[in-house]
């Protein structure tokens, strides 16, 4: 990411990373949805006309088999000329070509009219190449219509031409003894002409047109609103809580004459955070250093000296209460209130997280996203003291802020290593389990960034490690991709997250406590209630190292799924 970008709030980098993915995704709807309607216009316009062409040969049909007859009993005649002779009626030719006149004066775009090969009324013979392309295959296929788009009186019509069968014997012995036909072998059944229905198509293509500037508005209203809730989110989310943690800091290095820290947060928010870190980190070592150098110097003086051992015992202690001060702040970015959620009845959580120092470099944390979707995260940063600590912190801010947005637990991973490996000189990278939990069906999505694999722990099928996503550390390449996996819990399964303290800590003959053990002890406790689970796991750890030193930070988080059942015991 170019200089000027990084520089910006982290809040505006995901709107500039948002609106690009928002405006592809609305061009390609409203591409989708123009394409589709394009395709069905035709076959729209067809039906409409084979609708109204069945209407038309219907009413045709109908005269010529009831009305003809009847007039036929009471002595009338038929003709043309019915309009000059008094007692005439129109032949059923003449009443389909005056009703589709009629049809054509509706105003609606349709007009229709009957054409023949070999017409009676001249004007009602064939006129151009479609008239003659149409008839040629409507006497291979008289059942089917012929369709053309083509450009009429400088609009573009759609043509179909569909077949008119002599059905009735009347119109066969009309058509047969009439003095002007052209034809007098007709015979029930055969194609005496065609019904031509014409569908101007402007009409239905403006409909398609504002169709499309409809998805186009709506995609911008989507745009407009998706921004707005990162927009306040990332307010909510970041900034405040990356504030009021720059605030707590700035006691530990108020007393500092030396202190030179950034002050109140502006442009990037993680960069602001992480310069504030690493001043808090300068101070601290400074002061370990000084601590240091004051004990070799009380060694070197001797017992003589003993009239300054006071002053280096309040400086010592002055920087011992400063580092459990920044090991207090450390713990209280952790949640520590158990139950967490007193009024939910669906799930059990219990964490704990033993520093190997003072301060630590892993982590665990979990949030409600929404009413039903819970957050876990587990994570473990490489080495220890405080600038795992300082690191430790910038993580979990930066992972939690993505996670609140609702996005998938890969796609949060991907923009943490993104803000993680910016200005990251010390060259630090954090190993990161992240997934949330749908509470409604017990659905677990995760991505795990390199970290130690959970346990589920299932109510009837016994122990077994969740399936591998891939993916390294995060903090390490920026173009890193971050997988995902999906995987259901059942009412009464267990989850059991943890940090490499746990398999690797260590007894006094060098031994590592080991997977093997971990396991073992897991399937003896089964899916328990989190804080007995957790807490056999940890007995089980101090049993084995037998008051060994502690090599490595131990965290682990237990969580139990309920669903919307009753509480088990």
């Amino acid at each position: 990411m170019p200089a000027s970008l990084s520089s910006w709030p982290i809040g505006k980098t995901l709107l500039l990373g948002l609106m690009p993915l928002i405006t592809t995704a609305s061009l390609c709807a409203a591409y989708v949805e123009h394409a589709r309607n394009e395709a069905g216009l035709k076959d729209k316009l067809t039906a409409q006309a084979r609708s109204l062409a069945a209407q038309i040969m219907a009413d045709r049909q109908y005269y010529a088999t009831t009305v003809v007859p009847r007039i036929s009993a009471m002595g009338g005649t038929l003709g043309p000329d019915y309009a000059q002779v008094h007692g005439r009626f129109p032949l059923p030719a003449t009443f389909v070509r005056e009703t589709a006149e009629g049809t054509a004066q509706l105003n609606n775009g349709y007009s229709a009219r009957l054409i023949s090969p070999w017409p009676i009324n001249k004007a009602q013979g064939m006129l151009d190449e479609f008239h003659q392309a149409g008839f040629a295959y409507l006497a291979q296929h008289p059942e089917d219509q012929f369709i053309r788009t083509e450009t009429v009186a400088g609009r573009q019509v759609l043509r179909v031409l569909m077949a008119d069968r002599a059905l009735s014997p009347s119109c066969v012995s009309c058509h047969n003894s009439h003095p002007d036909s052209p034809r007098r072998d007709f015979q029930l059944g055969q194609v005496m002409g065609g019904l031509e229905i014409d569908v101007p198509t402007d009409r239905y293509r403006q409909e398609i047109r504002q169709d499309l500037l409809l998805t186009f508005a709506g995609g911008g209203a989507m745009c407009l609103l998706v921004m707005g809730v990162v927009a306040v989110g990332t307010n909510r989310f970041v900034t405040r809580p990356l504030s009021t943690l720059a605030a707590r800091m700035a006691d530990v290095v108020s007393n500092d004459p030396q202190h030179t820290g950034p002050g109140l947060l502006r442009g990037n928010e993680v960069t602001a955070l992480t310069a504030e870190f690493e001043s808090m980190a300068a101070t601290i070592d400074r002061q370990q250093s000084e601590l240091r150098e004051a004990n070799a110097s009380l060694e070197r003086r001797g017992l003589g000296r003993t009239e300054q051992l006071p002053m280096t015992m309040a400086e010592k202690e002055r920087i011992s209460s400063e580092l459990r001060i920044a090991s207090d702040i450390q713990q209280s970015i952790l949640p520590r209130t158990f139950p967490p959620f007193p009024h939910r009845t669906d799930c059990d959580i219990y964490a704990e997280s033993l520093p190997a120092r003072e301060m630590g470099g892993d982590f665990y944390d979990f949030f409600l996203i929404d009413d039903h979707r819970l957050g876990l995260v587990i994570a473990d940063v490489s080495g220890k003291g405080v600038p795992a600590a300082i690191f430790m912190a910038v993580s979990r801010t930066v992972i939690k802020a993505g996670a609140m947005t609702g996005i998938d637990p890969g796609e949060c991973l991907r923009q943490a290593n993104i803000l993680l490996c910016q200005d990251n000189d010390a060259a630090m990278f954090v190993t990161v389990f992240y997934g949330w939990i749908d509470l409604r069906t017990g659905v677990l999505v995760y991505a795990n960034a390199g970290h130690n694999h959970p346990y589920l722990i299932r109510r009837h099928e016994g122990l077994l490690a969740l399936p591998a996503t891939g993916g390294m550390a995060v903090g390490v390449i920026e173009s890193a991709e971050f997988l995902g996996n999906t995987i259901a819990l059942l009412p009464g399964d267990a989850l059991f997250l943890f940090t490499d303290g746990i398999t690797e800590a260590m007894n006094e003959s060098s031994e590592l406590f080991g997977d093997d053990r971990l396991e073992a002890c897991l399937r003896q406790a089964g899916p328990e209630e989190p804080r007995k689970l957790l807490t056999a796991v940890l007995a089980a750890v101090r049993t084995f190292v037998d008051g060994a030193p502690q090599s490595d930070d131990i965290t682990a988080l237990a969580f139990r799924y309920h669903s919307n059942t009753a509480r088990e015991t």
